[in-house]
């Protein structure tokens, strides 16, 4: 999960009008006859700031709404900017749910339910595998909805961090949210994370990481090839190593973030050092068997 900036480098409308007038193309000249529809679509997207609650569907012929979708899917010249987007997007976060990847691009608005935004790039977002996960879910409720990294300044924010209880070889793992109830934002934040983010493996990855740590401390930071000598050092740490997540991955969200925040807690703190600080304990060791 992450805020982004949207592409610039292109002007929608002049490539929506270059497309409508290519008369090579099987959409010609049918769908030169709703540009001016489809164009205040977008003008209407982007003063809505991507928000799916007050973003309204074009009405279009089936025929026109397929050739836009089919344009996607193998973009003419005119729209060479959808290949550009998609190669842009192998950032190190995916905005979406913070997976440690990304490389394909999500309809931030399904274009089987809102086909006019098929080729619109404020609409074309870089994501992972959690784009199939949450399949055409858009909106719940009145303030509930997917959020948008183009346009959601709140994805800025530190949202998530892991919940460990049950502290031990196999602890119990879940996701924490950090919004206030109060928050303007906090309908949809829950949503989103609900919808999307708890779709994906984060849950396991979060899992796979505490067993890391557990059996090869100095997997998550070298410091601990040396035991902290206590308890402020090791908080100290793992503050270093979550600024150097947050900084490497270029967001607050990413899933190594939100696994080192949840270690901050006080319970798993006071857990961890007292399994660094065991007596007979050699410095490096595993802090706990798997068996226990």
């Amino acid at each position: 999960m992450n805020r982004i900036e949207p592409p610039t480098f292109f002007d929608d409308h002049a490539a929506l009008r270059a497309l409508a007038s290519n008369c090579r193309l099987r959409s010609y000249p049918v769908l030169a006859d709703h540009v001016d529809a489809i164009s205040e679509g977008y003008v209407k997207y982007v003063e809505a700031n991507g928000n799916a609650h007050a973003i309204s569907n074009v009405q279009l012929p089936d025929d026109v709404a397929d050739f836009l979708k089919n344009h996607y899917k193998s973009p003419p010249s005119a729209i060479s900017y959808i290949g550009e987007i998609r190669r842009r997007s192998g950032i190190r976060t995916c905005p979406m749910c913070g997976a440690l990847r990304a490389g394909t691009l999500d309809h931030l608005l399904p274009k089987e339910d809102f086909p006019e935004f098929a080729i619109f790039g404020p609409n074309l977002v870089p994501g992972c595998s959690c784009n199939t996960l949450r399949g055409r879910i858009l909106t719940g409720g009145p303030n509930e909805r997917i959020l948008h990294p183009y346009y959601d300044d709140v994805l800025r924010e530190r949202l998530l961090v892991a919940r460990i209880e049950d502290l031990g070889a196999v602890p119990r793992i879940c996701l924490r949210s950090l919004l206030d109830s109060g928050h303007a934002d906090y309908a949809s934040v829950a949503f989103h994370i609900d919808q999307l983010v708890n779709r994906t493996l984060v849950v396991d990855y979060l899992g796979a990481e505490w067993v890391k740590l557990v059996q090869r401390p100095k997997s998550l930071s070298t410091h601990f090839r040396r035991d902290p000598p206590d308890r402020e050092t090791l908080v100290d740490i793992l503050k270093a190593e979550l600024d150097r997540a947050d900084d490497h991955h270029e967001s607050l969200n990413n899933w190594d973030s939100i696994f080192l925040a949840g270690l901050l807690d006080a319970s798993v703190i006071d857990w961890l050092f007292e399994r660094f600080s065991r007596p007979g304990r050699s410095s490096g060791s595993p802090l706990i068997s798997l068996r226990g």
